[in-house]
């Protein structure tokens, strides 16, 4: 009974720990809920910002290889210029001139123009990006914690199952011990009756043994020999049922 208690106490102690705990996982995941609204929000806010800026970068990009094109062919011809034949050099040459005949303001304008955008785009766009680095800094913790909760009270719930378990099998063992002590009382009174039976049958036998010792013309042998069967049988029978010790 005790050891049965122990373990109901122990299994209601680690219930409420697991209620607790699940409770505590509950509140993580509602943090981490929330905590995803929010980086949802603050990507959703940026996200025009990051757009134009990666819009601008692209284009800035292309006028830059433009720009390095114009700059390599001149660099080429300027190469073939002054190698191989006078055919050849005379054709460089003639390319040299057009490539430097063309006006290279309105590709430097595009990118000064571009450049100008694109920090202007940065600089824009810089609190809503630094809020959404927050806001996904503040989720991926919110996500760890929910996750820790989480198996925190999936132990938790383990723990409350095997002492769940443990308190079964001590009223298991409380009701088999209950039993074996029934059946013990059981055994002490069919023993208690047989001891009974067996004096009563006894005395019947003795009453009847003098009945007969007091008939004339007994036969004295048989009844020596019954009456120390009658003595033998005592030796079964409780000396507080009229018994004797076994010398």
């Amino acid at each position: 009974a005790a050891a049965e208690a122990d373990a109901k106490a122990r299994e209601a102690e680690a219930r409420s720990a697991a209620a607790a705990a699940e409770a505590d996982a509950n509140a993580a995941k509602a943090k981490e809920d929330e905590a995803k609204a929010k980086e949802a929000e603050a990507i959703e806010q940026e996200a025009p910002f990051k757009a134009a800026q990666e819009e601008l970068e692209g284009a800035l990009a292309e006028v830059k290889r433009q720009e390095d094109e114009y700059q390599g062919k001149i660099k080429d011809c300027e190469t073939r210029s002054e190698q191989g034949g006078v055919v050849q050099r005379n054709k460089a040459k003639a390319e040299l001139a057009q490539l430097k005949a063309e006006d290279p303001l309105p590709l430097s304008r595009a990118k000064i123009t571009l450049e100008a955008a694109r920090k202007r785009a940065e600089k824009t766009r810089a609190p809503f990006e630094a809020a959404t680095k927050v806001a996904q800094e503040a989720r991926q913790a919110a996500t760890e914690a929910a996750q820790a909760a989480a198996d925190s009270a999936a132990q938790a719930a383990q723990a409350a199952e095997a002492a769940a378990q443990a308190t079964a099998a001590a009223s298991r063992a409380r009701e088999a011990a209950d039993e074996a002590r029934a059946e013990s009382e059981r055994d002490k009174e069919a023993a208690a009756a047989a001891v009974e039976d067996a004096r009563r049958r006894v005395k019947e036998a003795e009453e009847y043994l003098e009945e007969i010792k007091n008939q004339p013309g007994c036969a004295n042998g048989a009844l020596w020999w019954i009456d120390r069967e009658l003595h033998d049988a005592k030796a079964y029978v409780p000396e507080s049922k009229g018994g004797y010790r076994k010398k």
